[in-house]
């Protein structure tokens, strides 16, 4: 009786300047490449499967440091070494629970549908609430166009929510002149 083969896992090409993100679902494994150099064999998640040159077996093993699981961006260079960048998951904070927001009306203390409407209950902060929500949407916007204008030159780049919030103090001081 025959056995169905396994589907074939999708292979992913690194193309010169482009990034592309994987998740290790396990350890390197050495192959004789087509030019009989060594090449390593790593199984993805997403039922991926990527190989890649000696040296950059070294720079994944040096970033995950052991980590059989690991999200990588790889960016294969025109010359020099290949860019492999370990990307952490920040840890989640324990969800807090919101308090109401001052000056709120009893008939509107359930949520609110828009930003609009929750700045219209707080007549004394509305302009600087207002101007921290607009720049600090104004700084997830442009790290986000940043980190992909990085990626399309080569020089992928990550952003944390404290480069973020850096940003989006430095909108808000510039917005407010500086009043608050």
């Amino acid at each position: 009786m025959a056995t169905a083969a396994a589907p074939l896992r999708e292979r992913v090409s690194f193309r010169i300047g482009e990034t592309q993100t994987v998740t290790l679902d396990g350890p390197g494994l050495p192959q004789q490449g087509r030019d009989g150099s060594t090449e390593y064999r790593y199984m993805l998640q997403g039922h991926r499967i990527m190989w890649v040159p000696d040296q950059v077996h070294r720079d994944i093993e040096r970033a995950v440091a052991g980590q059989l699981s690991a999200t990588l961006e790889i960016t294969k260079a025109k010359a020099g070494p290949w860019l492999v960048v370990h990307i952490v998951d920040e840890p989640q904070p324990a969800p807090a629970a919101r308090p109401a927001p001052r000056g709120v009306p009893a008939r509107a203390a359930g949520p609110l549908a828009t930003q609009q409407e929750q700045l219209a209950h707080m007549p004394g902060e509305q302009p600087y609430s207002a101007s921290m929500y607009t720049a600090l949407c104004a700084a997830i916007r442009t790290a986000a166009a940043a980190e992909v204008f990085a990626r399309e030159i080569g020089r992928a780049v990550a952003f944390e929510t404290g480069d973020i919030r850096a940003i989006a103090a430095t909108l808000f001081i510039h917005a407010t002149g500086g009043s608050r």
